[in-house]
């Protein structure tokens, strides 16, 4: 996402004192329950239920169903999620997987055999119904309400309604979004007609609102009828007819049976220790669970081989340590791209990849003073989410919810529906589009992640849970296509290994590299500080103002915690 518009903002909080105090005024302690989000009205309708007697589970579906009216351009009705969840006192993990699927006449050469007069056939993937999956959003909070939650849908769902009805103000960072995604109407003469819902229901018909002005929600009529008559409403009601003529009206392949068929699949998270704390991460078709364990490994495998070079925070003053997360990022990523797909249409070795004995090899293979060439790490390349969102919720008791969703890029296919508001989702561009063929790295895309009926393409969300003596410690995922992996990585290490506050993790400037582009990109603090001690070490060094955004919270003997991240305005709320 685009978020010049906060380098003044970001910088600002990155030059603080990164010590507890009167710059992280922000950073309450609370006795019950806290909710972050990347929106304050979420994180406030999610403490709403809290208070009102919901557990974790309902104060996660609540905050999820008002981020759809609060950030339609990064989540919603119209895409898909994952969710863990920790009950504490039954000491129960679960994860549940509400990604979006392939439509049931999707085939893996869908994107060469199709023509459109307007979208050139390199978009087709991103732009148009043929971008669309079949939403899960509303069967996963639905699925995760009944069997895990305490209260009712409708009971649940009354912030978001009141927020769609009344309407809620217009942001910063709304506004760097709706720019930006004008300047793209701007400069395709041919979005204007067929991206017309979009425009006008969203974009204001291309006069961006003022910071402050209050706008409601096209999505008002379908909130209230899914408040009422349920998941059903969306998948074989109203909702899903009306989406099933626009599919039609343009040159979709979504079905009935489509609809009628998504349910989502319960899982069970993957299990990982680092510094004595277990973790719950998320299993395929995220990637992110499995580069998360396999990076934490890494690191041990590593300290465990160079006792002298642990791991220590990473600023100007420890290039050495940027050097490491970068190396053990490369290896992640890399293995990312070549192993990881939809375990239920392919094999992965996900018992290998996250193995002591793997973290110890790879470990092997890094250099303390010099990177390598991409080729020392992998061979193939992956599409990622764009526009995402997380939320994290955790109870004094430790009980928690770690939530990301997305509709992929930002606002999706462009396509909205006109009757009900929902945005949806272009999911179909994280398949490998074009099997076969080199991208524009000149690399091939993994056979794993081609196009299949009913397949769920790769994602990389990250929604993570942290426990200690069978409790909820910390809480963390993030949003910002392949950048979550790293966010939310280093927002675990930052609380674990390094005891910052959630809101030091998510406030601290980050790193990212994703194996390819070969480019290191690291937050203005860091590039400032350590560009020249890196690049002596071979690295492609390159200044980028904002790496993802992240949400935490925590939990300690002193109370509750949370940190929503600066960079997209979001906020933490407890009581």
């Amino acid at each position: 996402m685009n978020n010049r518009g906060f380098r003044g903002l970001v910088v600002l909080l990155l030059s603080v004192s990164y010590i507890a105090g009167p710059a992280y005024a922000e950073d309450q302690v609370f006795q019950h329950g806290v909710v972050a989000a990347d929106h304050s009205l979420a994180a406030e309708a999610g403490l709403e239920i809290l208070k009102a007697g919901g557990n974790t589970v309902d104060a996660a579906v609540a905050t999820s169903f008002t981020l759809s009216v609060t950030r339609p351009y990064s989540c919603g009705l119209g895409g898909g999620g994952f969710m863990v969840i920790w009950d504490a006192e039954r000491k129960h993990s679960v994860a549940i997987d509400y990604r979006e699927r392939a439509p049931g006449a999707a085939h893996r050469e869908l994107y060469l055999q199709n023509e459109d007069a307007d979208i050139p056939q390199s978009d087709l993937s991103s732009k148009g119904m043929l971008a669309v999956g079949v939403p899960g959003n509303v069967a996963g909070l639905t699925y995760a309400l009944e069997h895990y939650g305490t209260m009712d849908l409708k009971t649940v769902m009354a912030p978001a309604i009141r927020l769609a009805q009344e309407g809620f103000p217009f942001d910063d960072y709304d506004r760097n979004i709706y720019q930006s995604a004008l300047r793209r109407f701007e400069s395709n003469s041919f979005y204007r007609k067929r991206f017309e819902v979009l425009y006008q229901k969203y974009l204001h018909d291309g006069n961006t609102p003022e910071v402050g002005s209050v706008h409601p929600s096209p999505q008002l009529p379908a909130l209230e009828l899914i408040a009422k008559e349920g998941r059903k409403a969306f998948y074989e009601g109203p909702i899903s007819e009306a989406i099933l003529k626009l599919s039609r009206e343009q040159g979709g392949i979504l079905t009935a049976e489509d609809f009628a068929s998504m349910q989502p699949v319960v899982r069970q998270p993957l299990r990982g220790e680092f510094d004595g704390h277990e973790i719950l991460a998320m299993p395929p078709p995220s990637s992110g669970g499995v580069a998360l364990l396999q990076m934490l490994g890494t690191i041990n495998a590593w300290e465990r081989r160079f006792p002298d070079k642990k791991l220590t925070p990473w600023d100007g003053q420890n290039p050495e340590s940027i050097h490491l997360l970068t190396e053990v990022m490369k290896h992640a990523y890399a293995d990312r791209a070549e192993f990881l797909g939809d375990t239920d249409f392919v094999e992965v070795p996900i018992e290998r990849m996250i193995s002591a004995e793997y973290a110890r090899t790879t470990a092997e293979r890094i250099s303390p003073e010099r990177t390598g060439k991409p080729e020392d790490y992998g061979r193939f390349m992956l599409n990622d989410d764009g526009g995402t969102s997380h939320l994290s919720v955790i109870d004094s008791k430790g009980n928690a919810v770690a939530c990301t969703e997305t509709i992929n890029l930002v606002f999706g296919s462009y396509m909205v529906e006109p009757t009900f508001g929902v945005v949806l989702n272009n999911e179909m561009d994280d398949f490998t589009a074009r099997p076969g063929e080199p991208n524009k790295f000149g690399l091939r895309q993994s056979e794993n992640n081609t196009i299949e009926p009913g397949k769920k393409p790769l994602s990389s969300m990250t929604p993570t849970i942290v426990l200690k003596d069978g409790k909820a410690t910390h809480v963390v995922g993030a949003a910002g296509g392949p950048r979550i992996i790293s966010a939310s990585t280093l927002a675990l290490l930052q609380m674990v290994r390094f005891n910052r506050t959630p809101l030091e993790a998510v406030t601290l400037p980050r790193l990212h590299h994703q194996w390819m582009p070969d480019e290191l990109l690291l937050e203005p603090e860091l590039f400032e500080q350590a560009k020249d001690a890196l690049e002596a070490m071979g690295h492609k060094v390159v200044k980028n103002s904002s790496l993802a955004v992240s949400q935490a919270v925590s939990r300690s003997e002193e109370g509750l915690r949370g940190g929503a991240d600066p960079r997209k305005g979001g906020k933490a709320a407890g009581y």
